[in-house]
Protein backbone atom coordinates (compact mmCIF):
# COMPACT_ATOMS: atom_id res chain seq x y z
CA UNK A 1 0.00 0.00 0.00
CA UNK A 2 0.73 3.38 -0.81
CA UNK A 3 1.09 6.52 1.75
CA UNK A 4 1.29 9.62 0.35
CA UNK A 5 2.98 12.90 2.23
CA UNK A 6 0.03 15.09 2.59
CA UNK A 7 1.25 18.59 1.18
CA UNK A 8 2.33 21.02 3.81
CA UNK A 9 4.73 23.36 4.82
CA UNK A 10 7.23 21.53 7.56
CA UNK A 11 9.85 23.30 9.43
CA UNK A 12 11.67 20.06 9.33
CA UNK A 13 13.20 17.57 6.99
CA UNK A 14 14.58 14.19 7.82
CA UNK A 15 16.92 12.03 4.75
CA UNK A 16 17.08 8.69 4.45
CA UNK A 17 19.62 6.52 3.34
CA UNK A 18 18.40 6.94 -0.82
CA UNK A 19 18.45 10.65 -0.27
CA UNK A 20 14.75 11.47 -0.21
CA UNK A 21 13.99 14.54 2.09
CA UNK A 22 11.01 14.17 3.85
CA UNK A 23 9.08 17.16 5.90
CA UNK A 24 7.45 16.21 9.21
CA UNK A 25 6.32 17.62 12.38
CA UNK A 26 7.52 17.30 16.15
CA UNK A 27 5.93 15.11 18.44
CA UNK A 28 5.18 18.41 20.95
CA UNK A 29 3.02 19.65 17.40
CA UNK A 30 1.70 16.48 17.43
CA UNK A 31 0.63 16.16 20.91
CA UNK A 32 -1.00 20.03 20.48
CA UNK A 33 -2.81 19.01 17.49
CA UNK A 34 -4.10 15.93 19.19
CA UNK A 35 -4.49 17.05 22.93
CA UNK A 36 -6.95 14.01 23.82
CA UNK A 37 -5.38 11.59 21.30
CA UNK A 38 -7.48 9.95 18.42
CA UNK A 39 -4.41 10.04 15.37
CA UNK A 40 -3.00 6.86 14.13
CA UNK A 41 0.67 5.57 13.56
CA UNK A 42 0.21 3.23 9.85
CA UNK A 43 4.13 2.60 9.68
CA UNK A 44 7.71 3.51 10.85
CA UNK A 45 10.14 5.25 8.63
CA UNK A 46 13.94 4.52 9.16
CA UNK A 47 17.15 5.76 7.92
CA UNK A 48 17.65 2.22 5.95
CA UNK A 49 14.62 1.30 3.81
CA UNK A 50 12.88 -1.65 4.59
CA UNK A 51 13.68 -4.06 1.99
CA UNK A 52 10.87 -6.98 2.46
CA UNK A 53 8.25 -4.22 3.35
CA UNK A 54 4.69 -4.31 1.37
CA UNK A 55 4.17 -0.41 2.18
CA UNK A 56 5.35 2.69 0.77
CA UNK A 57 5.71 6.26 1.29
CA UNK A 58 5.48 8.42 -1.16
CA UNK A 59 5.48 12.03 -2.52
CA UNK A 60 6.35 13.72 -5.83
CA UNK A 61 9.03 11.66 -7.50
CA UNK A 62 10.15 10.51 -3.68
CA UNK A 63 9.41 6.74 -2.95
CA UNK A 64 10.73 4.91 0.55
CA UNK A 65 9.97 1.20 1.56
CA UNK A 66 8.28 1.61 5.04
CA UNK A 67 8.26 -0.65 8.19
CA UNK A 68 5.51 -1.79 10.34
CA UNK A 69 4.42 -0.16 13.10
CA UNK A 70 5.78 -1.23 16.48
CA UNK A 71 4.40 0.04 19.82
CA UNK A 72 7.52 -0.70 21.75
CA UNK A 73 11.09 -0.22 20.20
CA UNK A 74 14.50 -0.62 21.18
CA UNK A 75 16.38 1.47 23.52
CA UNK A 76 18.93 2.21 20.64
CA UNK A 77 15.83 3.99 18.64
CA UNK A 78 14.00 7.50 19.30
CA UNK A 79 11.62 9.26 17.61
CA UNK A 80 12.45 11.78 15.46
CA UNK A 81 8.69 13.10 14.73
CA UNK A 82 5.76 12.09 12.55
CA UNK A 83 4.77 12.36 8.77
CA UNK A 84 1.13 13.53 7.36
CA UNK A 85 -0.28 10.69 5.29
CA UNK A 86 -4.00 11.44 5.90
CA UNK A 87 -6.74 11.02 3.43
CA UNK A 88 -10.18 10.63 2.92
CA UNK A 89 -10.48 6.89 3.26
CA UNK A 90 -7.63 7.46 6.48
CA UNK A 91 -8.07 10.65 8.44
CA UNK A 92 -5.32 11.07 11.08
CA UNK A 93 -2.68 8.83 10.22
CA UNK A 94 0.84 9.65 10.59
CA UNK A 95 3.74 7.62 9.14
CA UNK A 96 6.39 7.69 12.46
CA UNK A 97 10.47 8.58 11.54
CA UNK A 98 12.23 6.23 13.40
CA UNK A 99 16.43 6.66 14.24
CA UNK A 100 19.09 5.21 16.20
CA UNK A 101 19.62 6.48 19.57
CA UNK A 102 23.05 7.55 20.06
CA UNK A 103 22.68 8.18 23.63
CA UNK A 104 20.68 5.13 24.63
CA UNK A 105 22.25 2.96 22.06
CA UNK A 106 26.22 3.59 22.71
CA UNK A 107 26.98 6.14 25.24
CA UNK A 108 24.80 4.94 27.91
CA UNK A 109 25.82 1.72 28.00
CA UNK A 110 29.07 2.93 27.51
CA UNK A 111 29.16 4.86 30.39
CA UNK A 112 27.66 2.10 32.17
CA UNK A 113 29.78 -0.78 31.02
CA UNK A 114 33.03 2.30 32.52
CA UNK A 115 31.06 2.99 35.62
CA UNK A 116 30.90 -0.93 36.42
CA UNK A 117 35.05 -1.56 35.68
CA UNK A 118 35.37 1.73 38.19
CA UNK A 119 33.69 0.13 40.87
CA UNK A 120 34.97 -3.10 40.33
CA UNK A 121 38.60 -1.54 40.43
CA UNK A 122 37.47 0.26 43.65
CA UNK A 123 36.25 -3.44 45.30
CA UNK A 124 38.96 -4.60 44.25
CA UNK A 125 41.45 -1.44 45.71
CA UNK A 126 39.66 -1.87 48.92
CA UNK A 127 39.66 -6.03 49.25
CA UNK A 128 43.11 -6.00 48.52
CA UNK A 129 43.71 -3.00 51.12
CA UNK A 130 42.19 -5.51 53.23
CA UNK A 131 44.26 -8.33 52.20
CA UNK A 132 47.77 -6.88 53.58
CA UNK A 133 47.64 -5.71 57.02
CA UNK A 134 49.68 -2.72 58.04
CA UNK A 135 49.16 -0.30 55.33
CA UNK A 136 49.30 3.11 56.26
CA UNK A 137 46.13 4.70 56.78
CA UNK A 138 48.01 8.03 56.13
CA UNK A 139 49.25 7.49 52.91
CA UNK A 140 47.81 9.22 50.56
CA UNK A 141 48.47 9.89 46.63
CA UNK A 142 51.56 11.92 45.94
CA UNK A 143 53.58 12.77 42.61
CA UNK A 144 57.05 14.52 42.37
CA UNK A 145 58.33 15.60 39.27
CA UNK A 146 60.93 13.82 38.32
CA UNK A 147 60.38 10.88 40.47
CA UNK A 148 59.30 8.35 38.44
CA UNK A 149 61.23 4.98 38.76
CA UNK A 150 61.65 3.58 34.99
CA UNK A 151 63.09 0.77 35.86
CA UNK A 152 60.94 -2.37 37.39
CA UNK A 153 64.26 -4.74 38.29
CA UNK A 154 64.93 -1.79 40.56
CA UNK A 155 63.59 0.41 44.04
CA UNK A 156 64.22 4.15 43.73
CA UNK A 157 64.47 6.05 46.89
CA UNK A 158 63.56 9.24 48.01
CA UNK A 159 66.91 11.66 48.55
CA UNK A 160 66.70 12.59 52.05
CA UNK A 161 69.28 15.37 53.96
CA UNK A 162 67.40 17.50 56.28
CA UNK A 163 64.44 16.96 58.08
CA UNK A 164 63.32 19.88 59.56
CA UNK A 165 60.42 20.42 62.84
CA UNK A 166 59.12 23.19 65.21
CA UNK A 167 60.81 22.63 68.83
CA UNK A 168 58.44 21.38 72.08
CA UNK A 169 56.10 19.55 69.14
CA UNK A 170 56.45 16.14 67.75
CA UNK A 171 54.55 17.07 64.32
CA UNK A 172 56.77 16.88 61.39
CA UNK A 173 56.02 17.80 58.34
CA UNK A 174 57.64 16.13 55.52
CA UNK A 175 56.60 13.54 52.80
CA UNK A 176 58.07 10.04 53.35
CA UNK A 177 57.56 9.12 49.66
CA UNK A 178 57.48 5.91 47.68
CA UNK A 179 58.20 6.86 44.11
CA UNK A 180 55.76 5.69 41.44
CA UNK A 181 56.58 3.15 39.54
CA UNK A 182 58.43 1.01 42.49
CA UNK A 183 57.30 -2.36 42.35
CA UNK A 184 57.02 -2.95 46.14
CA UNK A 185 55.60 -1.07 49.46
CA UNK A 186 57.87 0.95 51.59
CA UNK A 187 58.19 1.03 55.70
CA UNK A 188 59.67 4.00 57.11
CA UNK A 189 61.64 4.02 60.63
CA UNK A 190 63.33 7.33 61.81
CA UNK A 191 66.12 6.53 64.51
CA UNK A 192 68.18 8.83 66.86
CA UNK A 193 71.75 7.84 64.88
CA UNK A 194 73.48 8.31 68.58
CA UNK A 195 71.13 6.47 71.04
CA UNK A 196 68.90 4.14 68.18
CA UNK A 197 65.76 5.21 70.08
CA UNK A 198 63.23 4.65 67.55
CA UNK A 199 61.68 8.23 67.32
CA UNK A 200 58.93 7.14 64.34
CA UNK A 201 57.52 4.18 62.20
CA UNK A 202 55.16 4.16 59.38
CA UNK A 203 52.98 1.71 57.83
CA UNK A 204 53.28 -0.12 54.42
CA UNK A 205 52.90 3.06 52.09
CA UNK A 206 52.46 1.84 48.41
CA UNK A 207 53.88 3.23 45.16
CA UNK A 208 52.58 6.69 44.21
CA UNK A 209 52.56 7.39 47.71
CA UNK A 210 53.42 9.15 50.44
CA UNK A 211 52.53 10.09 53.97
CA UNK A 212 52.75 13.78 54.38
CA UNK A 213 53.17 14.68 57.84
CA UNK A 214 53.13 12.84 61.01
CA UNK A 215 54.09 12.64 64.96
CA UNK A 216 57.65 11.54 66.29
CA UNK A 217 57.08 9.44 69.67
CA UNK A 218 58.00 12.48 71.78
CA UNK A 219 58.80 15.64 71.72
CA UNK A 220 61.62 17.34 70.56
CA UNK A 221 63.94 19.93 71.82
CA UNK A 222 65.79 23.34 69.66
CA UNK A 223 69.08 21.24 67.96
CA UNK A 224 70.25 19.53 65.63
CA UNK A 225 69.88 15.39 65.61
CA UNK A 226 71.70 12.71 63.65
CA UNK A 227 68.76 10.60 62.53
CA UNK A 228 68.85 7.51 60.41
CA UNK A 229 65.75 6.59 57.97
CA UNK A 230 65.43 2.67 57.57
CA UNK A 231 63.49 2.17 54.55
CA UNK A 232 62.11 -1.86 54.42
CA UNK A 233 60.86 -2.78 51.49
CA UNK A 234 58.39 -6.09 50.92
CA UNK A 235 56.90 -7.32 47.39
CA UNK A 236 53.61 -5.96 45.97
CA UNK A 237 52.18 -9.32 45.29
CA UNK A 238 53.29 -11.07 48.48
CA UNK A 239 53.86 -8.45 51.13
CA UNK A 240 55.71 -11.19 53.48
CA UNK A 241 58.48 -11.30 50.99
CA UNK A 242 60.99 -9.08 52.03
CA UNK A 243 63.18 -7.20 49.22
CA UNK A 244 66.07 -4.97 49.68
CA UNK A 245 66.37 -2.15 52.15
CA UNK A 246 68.08 1.06 53.19
CA UNK A 247 69.87 3.44 55.85
CA UNK A 248 69.63 6.85 54.58
CA UNK A 249 71.54 9.13 57.16
CA UNK A 250 70.44 12.70 57.52
CA UNK A 251 69.50 15.79 60.04
CA UNK A 252 66.47 16.24 61.95
CA UNK A 253 66.54 20.25 62.83
CA UNK A 254 64.59 21.40 64.89
CA UNK A 255 64.08 25.19 65.56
Amino acid sequence: MDWHIKEREYSRTFRDASGNDWGYISARKLSARYPNGGYRIVADLKKKENSSGENFLTGGTQRACLYPYKRKHTRSEKTVGYIDVSDPDHPDSFVRIRTGNLFKGVILPAAILLLLCGLFLLGWYLSRKEEVPGLDEAAVSYKVEGMVNTDPESIALPGVSVIEMEAGTSRVEFPLVNPEGNTCYMKYTIRDAQTDEKLYASGLIAPGQAVLSFDLDRTMEAGTYDILLQVETSDLEDYTVQLNGAEIPAKLEVK
